[in-house]
């Protein structure tokens, strides 16, 4: 029993000099007294979440950033972006030495314009990942001089403070994916990033199998595995096999094609040009996003399309249908994207005339349903045949590893820690699950916030720290208060009262109220003039503190008559908003 081997008055088990507490989530840590972590390790994001990846990893009195990424509302708030709280690294500014980047996706680094406005700090990370980073933090502002990007090579180590880097090249659905290899003093840590095994990648650069092993071989004190797929079997599939799909249906078109896909898969990219080629098609971007992966994908020598394949959409209309095929973004229904507005017919570059076809090379991220199963009807009421996965499950394979190329990258490395990362809480717990059954020494689920405390005796989770995400739009902050009263505007309305009144608070003119999303047209009238009846009337019995009464007891006694009236005429409470003018 615990009593019989722990002294519980000083917190030591008897056997043993390890001490115990317990953090502020309630979990039992239980430390040795006479040695202090080596590294520790704090998620900002991405650990009980989709996206939004950023990793603090602490050693030597040093903070080492590995992504910096974002996340993305599934409520229609007016925010463009969630990025994570900083305040943990702000207040250590003067100890990060540096952010690595694994790849260049936005759950990557999206975050970057974000922290570094408050840390001047180097980035390292591939051509491809520092050149979509650089377009992120120009647009953002930033300029040039400001900015410090480091690039490596996979195999080519480097260092930053106390840690020494190895990136290792992985498959992913983006170019110049890697693994990260870092090590400090006795300790080896991998974090794989975003990664599958593809037995047949288009661009031939395949998950470095071999390095692995032999990185295995010499001795793995934590892993850091990617668990987004946890719950998808077998294999996830070779990006080359989406281009034999994607070439058989475009062959077969006779029309205009559209083909949706998320533009940084430049593999994808660079086989929908090889077909366009093969089969006498012009290219046309349409999409900001497209756009740019092209440009930093040619900058970087990864896409190397002749210069007579693509054509501006501004000459669309020289290009015979049979001609042209359009690669889209906005794969994901949002409302200002490519695909969207060429769905409700208001993209200026181009409409689309029944019989043409839209191929959607990708799949639905969760959350995003309802607005990619709209904008689909919308394409098929203008008679236009759509292609998806769900039609033809062979145009799109995930990015991501499956269980059995999670198992393979556990087998390589053969951690003696095992730390899920990238998912939710059930996918992290099931990954964990998972690393268990396959016989890793020790495993622990965290999420963010929690500090996790590495040493020669294992793993523990210590204490906990303040995490979050901040809202954000058009690059500023959104307050939490801000994104609290526009919910309540959704759900309630707002209603407006405007009240000109003399020094004691007697009203000179008739109140004027309007509501907007509250009331319809039909019963607007009588229900807004009994309001105004009631406001009228409350005002003229209040007895008022003062003969003359502030603005802010007259706003009170206005705004309690106005919602009451509401409710009780409509069983509405809308946000009211007084406004006093004084004569």
């Amino acid at each position: 029993m615990l009593k019989d081997l722990v002294d519980l008055k000083h917190g030591v088990l008897l056997d043993r000099a390890i001490r115990f507490r317990f953090n502020p989530k309630g979990h039992l840590i239980v430390t040795q007294s006479s040695e202090s972590p080596a590294i520790r390790l704090v998620a900002l994001g991405g650990l009980g979440e989709i996206g939004m990846n950023c990793l603090a990893i602490e050693a030597a009195g040093k903070l080492l950033v590995i992504d910096c990424g974002v996340s993305f509302p599934h409520t229609d708030l007016g925010v463009d972006v969630y990025h994570p709280d900083f305040s943990y690294l702000e207040r250590r500014r003067d100890r990060v030495v540096g952010i690595v980047l694994t790849h260049g996706h936005e759950d990557h680094i999206g975050g970057l314009p974000y922290l570094l406005r408050v840390l001047d700090v180097p980035v390292h990370g591939s051509c491809h990942a520092l050149g979509l980073a650089s377009e992120r933090l120009l647009e953002r502002g930033f300029s040039p001089r400001q900015i410090r990007l480091m690039p490596f090579s996979v195999g080519q180590r480097f260092e930053a403070g106390p840690f020494s880097i190895e990136p290792v090249r992985v498959s992913h659905s983006i170019p110049e994916a890697c693994a990260l290899v870092i090590r400090h003093q006795r300790f080896t840590i991998v974090h794989t990033g975003d990664f599958k095994f593809d037995p047949d990648p288009p661009d031939g650069h395949a998950t470095d199998e071999e390095r692995l092993r032999q990185i295995g071989d010499e001795g793995v004190s934590l892993l850091l595995s990617d668990s987004t797929n946890i719950d998808a079997e077998g294999m996830s599939g070779s990006e080359r096999s989406v281009g034999r799909a994607l070439s058989d249906v475009i062959s077969a078109c006779e029309t205009r094609v559209v083909v949706g896909l998320f533009s940084s898969n430049v593999h994808r990219l660079r086989m929908v040009g090889e077909i366009a080629q093969a089969c006498g098609r012009k290219i046309t971007l349409l999409g900001r996003s497209a756009q740019t992966q092209v440009r930093v994908a040619t900058r970087c020598g990864l896409l190397n399309w002749p210069s007579d394949l693509l054509i501006p959409p501004d000459l669309l209309g020289s290009v015979g249908q049979r001609q042209s095929l359009i690669i889209a973004s906005g794969t994901q229904g949002e409302p200002m994207a490519a695909l969207s507005r060429l769905s409700f017919q208001t993209h200026p570059a181009l409409t689309l005339a029944p019989k043409d076809v839209l191929v959607l090379s990708s799949r639905v991220i969760p959350g995003n349903d309802p607005a990619v199963s709209r904008m689909i009807s919308n394409f098929i009421r203008q008679g236009v045949s759509v292609v998806h996965r769900v039609t033809n499950p062979s145009i799109h394979v995930s990015g991501h590893a499956h269980r059995d190329e999670q198992r393979r990258m556990i087998e390589l490395l053969r951690p003696s820690v095992f730390v899920p990362v990238h998912g939710t809480l059930h996918h992290l717990h099931r990954h964990a699950e998972f690393a268990r059954s396959l016989g890793v020494p020790t495993v622990m689920a965290a999420e963010n916030g929690e500090v996790l405390e590495l040493s020669s005796g294992g793993i523990r989770v210590g204490d906990v720290v303040e995490v979050g995400k901040i809202a954000t739009y058009n690059g500023d902050e959104l307050l939490p208060s801000v994104l609290k009263q526009r919910e309540y505007l959704g759900r309630h309305g707002v209603a407006v009262l405007t009240l000109a009144i003399d020094a004691r608070g007697r009203m000179i003119f008739p109140p004027w109220l309007s509501t907007r999303g509250v009331l319809d047209d039909m019963e607007e009238r009588d229900v807004l003039n009994g309001a105004v009846e009631n406001v009228v009337k409350a005002l003229s019995s209040w007895s008022f503190s003062e003969q003359n009464p502030s603005d802010q007891e007259v706003m009170e006694v206005a705004e309690r008559a106005v919602q009451r009236s509401l409710d009780g005429l409509s069983s509405r409470r809308p946000m009211t908003i007084v406004h006093v003018v004084r004569a």
